[in-house]
């Protein structure tokens, strides 16, 4: 079987006790919960979110890599059961992916969920994936390009930002941004001198103020990109 490679994409992200975690919603990291019954989901989605942890539950790891391509992850939990049903082929597929994040499985026994590994419990785990970059694995490089560039949260570009990007790749790109944006939201995005006007959604954010990184946002666009070429 022909191995996948993937590449990662960092997204830092604030790390802050459990309480103050709870306070600041926009600086809880995500971990994927991969669990077959929806309720053991349910019920780590219950125990991750003190800890400061928002849980993505999927049923399959064949599910993964359409989450980790597009959301910045912090974390990924295997329930043990769910883990041995898993097919080869959804083994081979994301074994790669797997090295990329914190991972462990675990085992549910009655509601208490007991972490396999070198972690010793959940609380445990959970303060690795704090710890951790939360990043964005996917399957096309992106290379460093600074092209000028018109952002606009509309087709019209009435209040277009002047801007740069930063990396360049078919599927998408990260923009220089000093505005606040919200991962979700669609944009409109234009090359200086071209009137050709591309759409796309924001799947991470770098807010203004983070001296750690550059402010910004990467675009995951609904069109491959013609620049990647430029």
């Amino acid at each position: 079987m022909q191995s996948i490679s993937f590449r990662v994409q960092v997204a830092r992200v604030a790390v802050f006790a459990p309480a103050e975690l709870r306070e600041r919603n926009e600086c809880v990291v995500m971990c994927v919960v991969m669990a077959f019954d929806a309720e053991i989901r349910k019920l780590l989605e219950a125990q991750l979110r003190p800890l400061g942890l928002e849980a993505k539950g999927i049923s399959s790891l064949g599910e993964l890599p359409a989450v980790v391509t597009c959301t910045p992850v912090g974390g990924i939990l295997l329930e043990l059961a769910t883990s041995v049903r898993s097919t080869p082929q959804e083994k081979d597929a994301t074994h790669a992916l797997l090295q990329l994040f914190p991972f462990a499985r675990f085992r549910v026994t009655g509601s208490e969920v007991r972490i396999l590994g070198d972690e010793k419990s959940l609380e445990e785990f959970a303060l690795r994936c704090q710890q951790f970059e939360a990043r964005i694995a996917r399957r096309d490089s992106r290379e460093n390009k600074y092209l000028a560039v018109y952002l606009s949260r509309d087709s019209r570009f009435e209040d277009a930002e002047k801007t740069i990007t930063i990396n360049v790749g078919k599927s998408g790109c990260f923009v220089y941004s000093n505005r606040e944006w919200k991962p979700g939201e669609t944009v409109w995005l234009r090359l200086s001198g071209d009137e050709t006007a591309l759409s796309g959604t924001v799947r991470y954010c770098h807010p203004w103020g983070n001296n750690k990184t550059i402010p910004g946002i990467g675009l995951q666009l609904n069109t491959t990109l013609p620049w990647a070429e430029i």
